[in-house]
């Protein structure tokens, strides 16, 4: 069970709100002084609520994180939440904060496979920013994954499919 501090309980409360601005001003503190234990409830939020501020507030926020503890966090939200045409800029906010998803490559690979064009892409991204730190193991099990995968590509993402294995390769 995760122990919160009395500041992220009060976090916690905010995300639970109705009140918009209440989540907003939560936001910006939580960009200020936050820690990652928070993100898993920061992306329920961007998943439940379509505010479109206070999405991209959180989209921002992802692609200013510099801490690597927040990958997993980040990789197993986008892996568990059905983010709809939210997506494609979660996953850019992935690669605009330079951080390593090495560790993570087959789900940026099944989001290139089961999203859109623009997700493809900012998946796409996201492997290629990240190969230079993968082990082998982890490049083979992402070709392994596209190669069972390929039957599910559209005839629109074929040709970057093509080259998302050829960069893998």
């Amino acid at each position: 069970m995760e122990i919160y501090s009395t500041t992220e309980k009060e976090w916690l409360a905010a995300f639970e709100s109705s009140d918009t601005s209440r989540i907003l001003q939560t936001l910006d503190e939580v960009r200020n002084s936050g820690s990652v234990k928070i993100l898993p409830a920061l992306l329920d939020l961007a998943e439940n609520n379509k505010d479109p501020r206070i999405r991209n507030e959180i989209v921002t926020l992802i692609g200013e994180i510099k801490s690597i503890e927040a990958v997993p966090f980040i990789a197993e939200s986008l892996n568990k939440h059905d983010f709809g045409d939210f997506l494609n800029a979660l996953v850019a906010a992935c690669w605009q904060s330079g951080l390593d998803f090495s560790k993570h490559l087959t789900i940026f690979a099944e989001l290139f496979i089961r999203g859109d064009y623009k997700t493809a892409l900012e998946a796409f991204t996201v492997i290629e920013e990240s190969l230079q730190n993968a082990s082998e193991a982890e490049i083979h099990e992402c070709l392994r994954f596209l190669k069972d995968a390929e039957c599910m590509v559209t005839e629109e993402k074929l040709p970057l499919f093509l080259e998302l294995r050829k960069v893998i390769q």
